[in-house]
């Protein structure tokens, strides 16, 4: 029985592609749309052009495009209605500290039990490890909303159930080689079926 429901962010709960793209074009002007959507094939960190020596001059430019933004009403209205039900977390990328300011900025800092990102550590397998632990959590009991290739194979790798949105980084096409065991168009679709 599904008790817990972790989020990934990007392109999730916020579509923040524009931000990612146009911030890694600012460390490699040679960077295509195309070749940024495979960056997330597989885990982030280990893609070759994604260089450790940059990862805090990504930051440093991505934490001011993040400032600001305002989530969509029905999202935020879903994640409440959500939040009722089930216990709620985020594994993503990005820093936990960016996105602790962005729920705090749309008067949500008490949505989700905790955030796991980039401070946490760089592989989302490790991080599902670290929530389990903390948490109490089994594979069983969880379910993880994502939407890149990569994340879905992650979570494979420990036995994490994904529903995957086709609305943010991938294309149903990409997301389907991962076998999540649905693909959504709209968060509103995930508490039927939960």
């Amino acid at each position: 029985m599904i008790k817990n429901i972790i989020f990934d962010f990007d392109g999730v709960i916020h579509d923040t592609f524009e931000i990612g793209y146009s911030t890694n074009k600012e460390l490699d002007k040679s960077i295509t749309k195309e070749e940024y959507k495979d960056f997330f094939n597989g885990n982030l960190y280990k893609h070759i052009k994604i260089k450790p020596k940059n990862y805090n001059l990504f930051f440093d430019i991505a934490e001011k495009k993040y400032k600001g933004l305002i989530i969509e009403n029905e999202i935020k209205k879903e994640l409440l209605k959500l939040k009722k039900k089930y216990r709620l977390f985020i594994i993503t990328s990005t820093k936990e500290s960016i996105l602790k300011n962005y729920f705090h900025e749309n008067n949500l800092k008490d949505l989700f039990n905790e955030i796991f990102g980039f401070e946490t550590h760089t592989s989302k397998e490790e991080k599902f490890k670290i929530l389990f632990k903390k948490y109490n959590i089994s594979n069983e009991d969880c379910i993880f909303i994502t939407d890149t290739l990569g994340d879905i194979l992650e979570a494979n790798k420990i036995g994490v159930k994904s529903i995957a949105v086709d609305y943010g980084f991938h294309d149903a096409e990409r997301l389907k080689k991962g076998n999540p065991i649905k693909i959504i168009s709209h968060i509103r679709e995930i508490e039927g079926l939960l």
